[in-house]
């Protein structure tokens, strides 16, 4: 029997902190904003910030609470407090302890694990502090839960991974109308497993069901856990040219890509962890010790052919939807499709920078058709 989730999603723009606070002197750190998403495992909360900072933390039990101590900034008023709705918190709280000196306080609801780490600038992103707040037991859990499908799975039963592309911190390609790359892939992959899971011969997994971030590798770990026959990365387009349309198939390349807009395609969809602010695990694969290098290299090279032959598949499918970018697949360096044992391939399904393409990914009917032809794509696949 399938286990069925519960979707936790929230994004929580907090500007009423804004308003209190203001940069000690010319030099000093002023934050623009504060941002915070919710994962069924985890909370991130977000600090951008317009300098760099020195911060202190520390934990406190009872009742349980995170203390995070900001140098370099102020606060207008004494006290900023603001209630949230959050599976792990209930309330953050700016405080002002003096000149120069400003202290955050998460209130939890139960006690937590916490990685607290700074990024510096990328691209359009600022200075960002960065909280993650843990909940091991829930993480074990859905874990164990990803496990327990590959462990109960009827025989001929085949488990397909749907990976909508980016979220929370990293919105993707953004549209001419501010359509979010995010939003777009979590849509649609929502709407490809609801199909595949009307089949009894394959059932289906996402490997986010919310606006939160997991970092490329984590993906690859979530996949594997589940036992997964096939992976799909789901994506929309984006480019400077605003006249670039069509969809298109990546797969694998691990001696280079099969030509230069491969390869930035993949640069790009590779700085994800950067705009996403991961905080890096092990590989999935790393430290696995019944894996050999021989039997690694086997493995991966089966499981490059038969993304190839999914990816010939796909196309040929695609093409009565949309416009095709590329008549046949490109390869390129993806971390995402690196999984040695899992035939995966990268789906970009428009060009969300077109006027055009953008109004098409934000039609329902074509949502539900991109869907339709990628389960259809699937289904052939997997036929003997």
């Amino acid at each position: 029997m399938r286990i069925e989730f519960i979707k936790i999603t929230s994004l929580f723009f907090l500007g009423i902190f804004l308003s209190g606070l203001q940069p000690l002197a010319a030099f000093g750190a002023k934050i623009t904003d504060v941002r915070l998403w919710s994962a069924p495992d985890h909370t991130r909360i977000v600090i951008d910030l317009t300098d760099p900072i020195q911060y202190e933390t520390f934990s406190q039990e009872k009742p349980p609470q995170f203390h995070l101590e900001l140098k370099g900034v102020t606060l207008h008023t004494a006290k900023k407090e603001m209630e949230v709705k959050d599976p792990f918190i209930t309330k953050i709280s700016l405080i002002e302890l003096g000149k120069d000196r400003v202290k955050l306080v998460l209130h939890q609801k139960k006690a937590l694990d916490i990685n607290a780490f700074t990024l510096k600038p990328y691209q359009d992103k600022s200075h960002r502090l960065v909280i993650d707040l843990i909940d091991v037991v829930q993480e074990k859990k859905e874990k164990e839960e990803r496990l327990k499908q590959k462990e109960i799975k009827p025989k001929g039963t085949k488990i397909v991974v749907i990976d909508p592309g980016h979220g929370g911190e990293d919105p993707g390609a953004i549209g001419p109308k501010k359509t979010m790359e995010k939003d777009i892939v979590l849509k649609v992959g929502e709407k490809l497993v609801h199909l595949l899971n009307q089949n009894k011969e394959i059932q289906a997994f996402l490997t986010r069901r919310g606006d939160y971030f997991i970092p490329l590798e984590e993906r690859i770990k979530i996949a594997r856990e589940y036992g997964a026959d096939l992976f799909m990365s789901l994506h929309a387009d984006g480019s400077f040219n605003p006249q670039a349309r069509g969809s298109s198939v990546y797969c694998l390349s691990l001696s280079g890509a099969t030509d230069e807009a491969a390869k930035i395609l993949a640069d790009k969809e590779n700085t994800s962890n950067i705009l996403g602010g991961a905080f890096l695990r092990p590989a999935a694969f790393a430290k696995d010790p019944h894996l050999n290098q021989i039997l690694l290299d086997l493995m991966q090279n089966n499981s490059m052919k038969e993304s190839f032959r999914f990816a010939e598949t796909l196309l040929g499918e695609m093409k009565t939807v949309n416009l095709l970018k590329y008549p046949s697949y490109r390869q390129a360096n993806f971390i995402v499709l690196k999984a040695p044992d899992i035939p995966s391939v990268l789906v970009e399904m428009a060009f969300i920078t077109n006027k055009e393409d953008e109004s098409l990914l934000n039609r329902k009917d074509f949502q539900e058709k991109i869907a339709k032809t990628l389960s259809l794509s699937i289904k052939k696949y997997f036929a003997p």
